[in-house]
């Protein structure tokens, strides 16, 4: 699941190299994702109005055969670690 996230992203930022993904048990026996981007590629990975990230959120539910939905947080650069 973490190599299919960091090839979706990877290809949407300039600068591929920052992508850093982690993963901790989430909530309900789901994982918990985290991503972080260059403050520069935020934009890019959130989209226009949030559907890039509503689609990758959607892409990695679909990859998931778990019974519980894992869960995506994109944190913000700029907003000392926030997740969206």
């Amino acid at each position: 699941m973490e190599a299919l996230l960091k090839h979706l992203v990877s290809g949407l930022v300039q600068h591929p190299e920052q992508v850093r993904i982690s993963s901790a048990p989430g909530g309900r026996g789901g994982t918990l994702w985290e991503l972080r981007v260059a403050a520069e590629d935020f934009p890019r990975v959130i989209g226009r109005g949030g559907r890039t990230a509503r689609s990758l959120r959607a892409v990695l539910e679909s990859a998931d055969r778990g019974p519980v939905c894992p869960m995506l947080n994109i944190v913000d650069p700029e907003d000392d670690g926030q997740p969206v």
